[in-house]
């Protein structure tokens, strides 16, 4: 499927070299479409792990396709801290996982509020990097309700990696999660904002 879907949507990948090498990496990017984590998995180099929502898993035949594929089960009403446990433990191990920030797929095609669960799962990994990603076209191409992707161009932007640190922290947790998840929206929204100039 991965092989025809380049062509199938003109993929555009930009960035690339801003992709961290061998070490623990934490991919944020927008969620417009189902296309986004397959697309995006396909542009970075070895295996990366997903983060998924449980309904996913409701047989036990779903669940060991989607574990097959690397995908970690999210529950997302509230804050699910076994699976953040579980997403730590990947990226403390040195591997690569890509998270959706928002939470679920856009409706409007704009970019949606940052979840606070982002913030909780990356706090106090400062040895992790931090890719934003943003990609565009997706929601056009596979947006809720349709049944079938339309052949859209596709365009993917990785931006640079960066890293957090809680030291000198003035906030109580609250104000700092909320604090992160600003910065999360910021670097993601700035790679939209930069496909304008392209």
């Amino acid at each position: 499927m991965l092989i025809l879907a380049r062509p199938y949507f003109r993929v555009k990948v930009f960035g690339r070299e801003n992709i961290p090498g061998n070490t623990a990496v934490l991919f944020i990017s927008n969620h417009a479409s189902y296309l986004d984590p397959p697309l995006i998995g396909m542009c970075v180099p070895g295996q990366i792990h997903y983060m998924g929502k449980k309904e996913l898993f409701a047989t036990p035949l779903s669940s060991w396709f989607f574990r097959k594929l690397r995908v970690i089960p999210i529950n997302r009403t509230g804050i699910d801290r076994k699976g953040i446990i579980e997403c730590r433990q990947i990226l403390e191990s040195g591997k690569r996982l890509l998270l959706f920030p928002e939470g679920t797929r856009t409706q409007t095609g704009e970019m949606q509020e940052i979840k606070p669960g982002a913030a909780l799962l990356i706090s106090g990994l400062t040895d992790v990097s931090i890719a934003p990603v943003y990609i565009e076209g997706s929601f056009r191409a596979f947006p809720k309700g349709v049944r079938f992707p339309r052949p859209v161009p596709i365009t993917i932007r990785f931006g640079e990696p960066f890293k957090i640190t809680q030291k000198g922290v003035a906030l109580d947790k609250k104000d700092y999660y909320k604090s992160l998840s600003r910065l999360f929206y910021e670097k993601i929204k700035a790679l939209e904002r930069n496909s304008d100039t392209n």
